[in-house]
């Protein structure tokens, strides 16, 4: 019998994470004759190893898990597999198959367009865009993201650019390092809200205060859209069907 299982990298925050278990409960429901449970990397329960058991409890012997997470990075690539062959230690006789993080698609360049244009961006030379990542160690994160930027600038006559909270380019530099005379609109590229925003407005604040005369727009991060669970469902058949 096959199950699914949902990672998230899980909050600090528990409105954050009770955020993420009412969107992933409602892309459980679309497909309720499967089983299905959904846990955590970090920060809260159930665990990777607590969730994935839930299912075997239930009968599963094949078991699809797929990280929620935008891009590739460590934890999709190293944290939780290294999680995942705990489970198989303990449970060799069922199959665990591992699907891939959202990526960089035309559903995630849509949402990102729509939370720029929900601040008013027209898309006009007048303006810049500058996505703000997480970061990462790992340098195959950067590269997606890099291809990220291109996609959308190739939607708009606005530059776009990339700057991160953990890693260089630092966001804050490439704020100081922006051009004046165009208005620009920061993009938290993440899915959490909480702290990281929380930080950007009074990084931006700060910015502002030293005299920068610019204009500095802070747009809503891309969060748990509810376009994100058609994409997390079709990373559960591609995992599937890679097999096939």
């Amino acid at each position: 019998m096959e199950a699914t299982v949902f990672i998230s990298h899980g909050s600090r925050s528990e409105h954050g994470n009770k955020v993420f278990i009412s969107f992933i409960e409602k892309v459980i429901s679309t497909e309720p004759s499967t089983i299905a449970a959904y846990g955590f990397l970090e920060n809260t329960k159930p665990t990777i190893l607590e969730s994935v058991e839930s299912c075997i409890l239930k009968g599963a012997s094949s078991i699809t898990v797929v990280p929620v997470l935008l891009l590739p990075g460590i934890h999709a690539n190293v944290d939780i597999p290294e999680e995942l062959a705990k489970v198989s230690l303990k449970y060799p006789e069922v199959k665990i198959l591992y699907g891939d993080p959202l990526g960089v698609n035309e559903t995630i360049i849509q949402i990102v367009l729509d939370r720029l244009k929900d601040q008013g961006f027209s898309g006009s030379k007048s303006e810049s865009v500058l996505l703000v990542g997480h970061g990462s160690r790992d340098p195959l994160a950067a590269t997606e993201f890099e291809k990220l930027a291109f996609r959308v600038q190739e939607k708009v006559l606005s530059k776009v650019e990339t700057g991160y909270i953990t890693t260089q380019p630092f966001y804050g530099e490439k704020l100081l390092a922006s051009e004046v005379d165009k208005k620009m609109y920061v993009l938290p590229f993440l899915l959490y809200t909480g702290g990281f925003t929380v930080k950007m407005e009074e990084t931006i604040n700060s910015i502002l205060l030293q005299g920068q005369e610019r204009e500095v727009v802070l747009c809503e991060p891309v969060g748990f859209d509810d376009r994100l669970g058609g994409l997390l469902l079709q990373r559960v058949d591609d995992a599937r069907e890679r097999l096939t």
